[in-house]
């Protein structure tokens, strides 16, 4: 179970931790600077932020301490000559498209590579790049098969471009709508693959380490199009997966909700409209069972907003079956929240989630009961469970040398047992514990067995006992005085 959550506001990187068995908030980082997505790196303990600054524009930040200090990290940004299609052209249109230069609008997403990739990050953009690092975020690249997937028309850099089925899906930079990853998901089992969810395009799939990428949208229904069946052109606003099982795909669509147990090669609908399960935005899903999953509801596009004024979480035991509402310590009047995709997280028997109204909640019993984390925060953009123990260089292994570029150095003994202890008292200790063990390791050039006689031996032997009957009376005699004196 973890101790630490982690909010990405519209004021800052919020962290909360549990202290004697509540959950209490500590500090904050960034004030004042909206943070679209922040989370924990769980091979090494670095805690990443990206900042969505209104000035100067899209950055990343990392900590290695927990939060205490940031450090700017490795920046990310479009090579030039990049573009993609403004709009959405759909099928059968003649409509000439609009070429527009790719500049980084914003950090939709941040996800991290398998045990076996150390240094390897993924960011998710607007306008619908992929990025990835494969030096812990010290320098990133944009994925030239995804970016130049004929979904999308090809390589736009070759020239005439060919039609394109991704476009915004509602997010905006600056008033301006382009196609967004916002879900990046690696698979436990085999780091190879890789789920991409774009708003919009649908779900694409890698199982080759991004080289090549296949549409993942059988089932699924945009019926915004023409074709609510089409192959491209969907919204999913959430993916996530079973960590266990990992062929169990859930993601929360903007026409409903859809779930896969073939690892996203088909999909099924089990949005129930009568129970309030339809229209929304993130989802969680339970790390050994992929049959359960939980959604926190809206009552719809046109209404982003609570069903009858009363905020609810929906969960599901057997794939979206049945689906059962849990209530207990959640506003049932007047309420009015909307949790984005990225604002709610589940770990262990714990599940946290926050709203566009600065309302956070937090159950550790898998929704029973909620209890209210606060209702004065700014707009919660992202919430990400996390931990407060700080990993060392030691024990983080490969991962933590392929973070700093350099191989993490063993404790020097003898500089840590000058230093690590400034007391008199220890050194004396230490020196003499030395002394014992100097006289030990001569043995074996004493007596017959090394070529002397029994009587120098016996000589050597005396004159070896002194040193050591001295450095042991040293400490005895004065350590009493020293205790005396610190009193």
């Amino acid at each position: 179970m973890s101790d630490r959550i982690i909010l990405g506001t519209r004021k800052g990187a919020i962290f909360v931790d549990k202290v004697g068995g509540r959950w209490k908030i500590s500090n904050v980082a960034h004030a004042g600077v909206p943070i679209s997505y922040a989370a924990r790196d769980p091979r090494d303990g670095t805690i990443w932020a990206a900042l969505d600054h209104g000035h100067w524009g899209c950055k990343l930040s990392r900590s290695r301490d927990g939060g205490k200090t940031w450090e700017e990290a490795g920046q990310i940004k479009y090579p030039e000559g990049a573009k993609y299609i403004d709009g959405h052209e759909g099928e059968g249109d003649a409509k000439k498209p609009k070429l527009k230069d790719a500049t980084l609008g914003k950090i939709w997403c941040l996800a991290f590579g398998g045990a076996d990739q150390p240094g390897r990050m993924y960011a998710g953009t607007i306008p619908g790049g992929l990025f990835v690092s494969n030096d812990g975020g010290k320098s990133w690249n944009l994925n030239m098969p995804l970016w130049n997937h004929e979904s999308r028309g090809g390589d736009l850099s070759k020239g005439a471009p060919g039609q394109s089925f991704w476009f915004g899906g509602g997010a905006t930079v600056d008033g301006d709508s382009a196609p967004g990853i916002h879900s990046v998901v690696v698979d436990p089992r085999n780091s190879k693959r890789i789920l991409v969810g774009v708003s919009c395009a649908g779900v694409l799939e890698s199982t080759d380490d991004g080289k090549s990428w296949v549409g993942r949208n059988k089932g699924l229904k945009a019926t915004f199009l023409p074709n609510p069946e089409a192959e491209w052109g969907h919204d999913p606003h959430h993916l996530n997966l079973c960590a266990a099982n990992p062929d169990h795909v859930w993601q929360q669509n903007h026409c409903g909700v859809f779930y896969s147990n073939d690892g996203s090669k088909t999909w099924r609908e089990v949005s129930k409209p009568a129970d309030g399960v339809h229209f929304g935005f993130p989802v969680a899903v339970d790390e050994n069972d992929g049959r359960q999953a939980w959604l926190v509801p809206g009552k719809s596009d046109a209404e982003r907003t609570t069903i009858d004024n009363a905020l609810f979480v929906a969960h599901t035991r057997d794939g979206g079956q049945s689906w059962q509402h849990q209530r207990e310590g959640l506003p049932q009047q007047r309420a009015h929240d909307v949790v984005y995709r990225h604002a709610f997280d589940k770990a262990g028997d714990s599940l946290a989630f926050g709203s566009t109204t600065g309302n956070v909640y937090v159950t550790d019993n898998r929704g029973a009961a909620w209890q209210t984390l606060s209702n004065t925060l700014p707009p919660v953009y992202s919430v990400r469970f996390g931990s407060t123990e700080v990993i060392s260089p030691r024990k983080a292994g490969p991962a933590s040398q392929a973070h700093t570029g350099s191989p993490a150095k063993a404790p020097n003994k003898k500089k840590t047992a000058k230093s690590g202890n400034k007391s008199p008292k220890r050194k004396r200790q230490v020196t003499a514990s030395k002394k014992k063990a100097a006289p030990k390791k001569a043995k074996p050039s004493l007596g017959r067995r090394a070529g002397g006689s029994k009587k120098k031996a016996t000589k050597a032997k005396k004159a070896a006992r002194k040193p050591v009957r001295k450095a042991a009376k040293k400490p005895a005699q004065k350590a009493p005085k020293k205790a005396n004196k610190k009193r």
